[in-house]
């Protein structure tokens, strides 16, 4: 690893890892993990990014949906309209963020069955509360709304099912059809596949490395780690930017978003040496290939949020750029804006187009005020909510080995500096 590099991803003080030679597996692929301290260490740019993909999903929600958006984009600028219409793509960014941490967080990790439910029920108990909380904030906002004023468009179609809540509860809401009870809990039954997917990818990788190892031990060129990497994550990979990422019937399942997970991941491994430069940029050129026959825009994203990471983390930046105080703070509560604007702005929308009609200076001021709020109660749901999720989670972690599964291993909307150690 390059000297700018330790400064900006390593936690200080640390010890300087060996130099790999060529052509030799590198140790640390298969080693356990770390258990010991360590300082704080942040990635700046990532949570900015996040917090700006989180702000944009916002925008989209709000300025998009209800009766007070059409009347309010007639005054809006264009460019400022593009932006809106499309900020749904910040869900790509997420996902990207998502297998850079992903792969950040389990650098050093030895993936086996403990460790594989410890991660699991860790990820659920860090996850769960926000989400569950922003289940029933919807569910009593709906119920209020129905019973007091009669609310058009609904919030939901209906009450949900027991079933309803059981599938969301386990993330299953996308596999089993069931309506999803708010505007983008979809793409944590995504993230939760993928986490699940990923540890379960890595330990086979980490299996087959070792046996090589045994094979070939006192072989001058032993099979080398990259290889061992994109012999398991490469095959799915291509399979989801060739194939399933082509398919909108296939949007159930992390297969159709894999490519954007793994560009992610190859950021990491590549900052790392784990893999060679030259096969980061063999992707993004396989990807760019695939614009050129299929274009879409959540592909251009993808491509864009990962060439940015990587391209930042070369040149040693990805610790002090976009370290802007109000930035980190939108980084640190985006997980919470992104499981809460959506009903917080429909409730001030209705309001509104009931106290103001369709005037389109009152509409704009509506929308306005409904983000504001929703960033507000993103706060508050933060401090109240997420912030005691994450220390439940922490104890569970340490009560169970005290193994290195750093804070950030959560949907990337969820934004909080990554810290080693926690």
């Amino acid at each position: 690893m390059s000297d700018t590099l330790n400064l900006a991803l390593l936690p200080a003080p640390a010890a300087k890892p060996p130099t790999r030679q060529a052509g030799k597996p590198d140790p640390r692929q298969f080693q356990k993990p770390d258990l010991r301290p360590a300082a704080e260490s942040r990635f700046a740019f990532v949570d900015a990014l996040r917090g700006l993909a989180a702000l944009a999903v916002a925008f989209h929600h709000i300025f998009r949906y209800g009766p007070l958006a059409p009347p309010a984009l007639k005054v809006v600028p264009h460019f400022a309209s593009v932006l809106m219409t499309n900020g749904r793509m910040g869900v790509q960014v997420f996902f990207v963020i998502s297998g850079f941490v992903i792969a950040y967080v389990l650098r050093n990790a030895r993936i086996d069955f403990a460790y594989l439910r410890t991660f699991i029920v860790q990820r659920a108990l860090r996850l769960g509360p926000p989400y569950w909380f922003a289940m029933l904030f919807v569910v009593g906002l709906y119920t209020l709304t129905r019973a007091f004023f009669l609310a058009e468009p609904t919030l939901l179609n209906d009450y949900p099912t027991f079933g309803n809540i059981a599938a969301h509860v386990f993330y299953l809401q996308n596999i089993l059809h069931y309506e999803n009870i708010s505007v983008g809990f979809w793409t944590l039954c995504i993230e939760m596949q993928f986490y699940i997917l990923f540890a379960l990818m890595l330990g086979l990788a980490q299996w087959i490395g070792a046996a090589a190892l045994r094979v070939l031990k006192g072989r001058e060129r032993p099979i080398s780690s990259s290889l061992v990497l994109m012999a398991v994550f490469a095959p799915l990979a291509l399979m989801s930017l060739f194939k399933y990422n082509l398919d909108n019937d296939n949007t159930d399942w992390v297969s159709h978003f894999f490519i954007c997970f793994f560009l992610g991941a190859m950021i990491w491994w590549a900052l790392d040496r784990r893999v060679p430069y030259s096969l980061f940029w063999a992707f993004i050129g396989a990807a760019l290939w695939r614009q050129g026959i299929h274009p879409t825009l959540h592909m251009t994203v993808a491509i864009s949020t990962a060439v940015t990471i990587f391209l930042v983390g070369r040149w040693g930046r990805l610790g002090d750029w976009l370290n802007f105080r109000w930035l980190q703070h939108l980084g640190r509560i985006s997980y919470s804006l992104y499981l809460i604007h959506y009903p917080v702005s429909w409730i001030v929308g209705c309001v509104g187009f009931a106290l103001t009609g369709t005037s389109i200076y009152w509409a704009v001021a509506w929308l306005l005020t409904s983000l504001a709020l929703s960033l507000g109660a993103a706060h508050v749901m933060y401090v109240a909510i997420e912030l005691p999720a994450i220390r439940f989670a922490r104890r569970y972690r340490e009560a169970h080995g005290g193994m290195r599964l750093a804070a950030a291993v959560k949907p990337a909307v969820a934004v909080e500096p990554v810290r080693v150690g926690q």
